[in-house]
């Protein structure tokens, strides 16, 4: 498929691109890739703002906290790094930015992390089949759960931050209590391996998709299932509520982007990139792009028409 001239890329990584995500308050994306590193991106003039060097292989997982303050990203090296988020750009972008943290524990590779909403915890998730807390600024491991039945892909907390929500390869969404890893519920349905979770803004949906190539919802208090959004055509690797969650996102392995209303389940949005395979993607920080992850190194910048915002 040729390349579409109005598609946007933010170019600079040497490998494939895995993740994607938005730093709050600011107009500015952060990637993790094949290739080692993190980049810090300006969205309006698709340039490079800072590089992050210091995983000793490929970057998994990433997140930023809610204050914008610092980010966390998980690699197959199995650990976790924090590092700070400038408040100005560095003068020279080329020049790496190096972790002010590092947390080990995990067995192998890191899939998943997530910060709670007070930004003071962290939790993550890994092949190791474990779900793990850690103390943000004592840096060190706050609580192991027991093993799942598989490797655990995905994780998000709820915006109460009282609970955390996993996905993983034993075809489970698990819902736990954050206070003492307590797990509240297993949601039913999925038939396959769960690769992305969400949690709605107002806390009372949660949502996993996968290998079925749907996104399943769930009444996060009762368990009760919700609607089921489809029309994918790929596995899904990537799913996201926007700020207001009445529209649900997700990207596929196949490489297409596609947006729900949560309000009814129609498909407002759908659209294949000029690549084979997307791995990550966000809502840019003013909701009018997804920034998607991509195999070729590079991360596009899709437009959303208005009725899909």
């Amino acid at each position: 498929m040729p390349d579409t001239p109005e598609l946007k890329k933010l170019a600079g990584h040497t490998d494939p691109v895995y993740v994607v995500e938005a730093v709050p308050s600011k107009p500015w994306l952060v990637t993790g890739s094949f290739d080692r590193t993190l980049k810090i991106w300006d969205v309006a003039s698709e340039k490079p703002l800072a590089t992050l060097a210091g995983h000793a292989d490929l970057v998994l997982a990433v997140a930023v906290a809610p204050d914008g303050s610092k980010i966390v990203s998980g690699s197959q090296d199995k650990t976790l790094k924090i590092w700070d988020v400038p408040s100005e750009p560095p003068k020279e972008a080329s020049e790496p930015l190096k972790p002010a943290k590092e947390l080990k524990g995990h067995g192998s590779q890191v899939y998943g992390v997530a910060f709670s909403p007070d930004g003071k915890q962290l939790v993550s998730v890994s092949a190791d089949k474990t779900v793990r807390f850690w103390d943000l600024a004592a840096g060190k491991e706050l609580r192991k759960l027991p093993e799942q039945g598989g490797a655990v892909y995905a994780v998000a907390f709820s915006p109460d931050g009282k609970t955390i929500l996993t996905g993983g390869a034993d075809k489970s969404v698990r819902l736990y209590q954050a206070s003492d890893g307590k797990e509240l519920r297993q949601f039913p349905g999925s038939a396959d391996a769960v690769y992305a979770v969400a949690v709605h803004p107002d806390g009372n949906t949660v949502a996993g998709g996968g290998l079925e190539k749907v996104v399943r919802t769930w009444d996060s208090a009762s368990g009760t299932a919700g609607p089921v959004f489809d029309g994918a055509r790929g596995d899904i690797y990537r799913i996201q509520y926007n700020r207001s969650g009445k529209r649900l996102m997700a990207v596929t392995y196949a490489a297409e982007v596609l947006v729900w209303d949560t309000a009814d389940g129609k498909l407002l949005f759908q659209q294949k990139l000029p690549v084979r395979t997307t791995y990550g993607a966000a809502f840019t920080p003013d909701g009018s792009h997804v920034a998607v992850a991509a195999e070729d190194g590079q991360t596009y910048l899709v437009p959303l028409p208005e009725e899909a915002r």
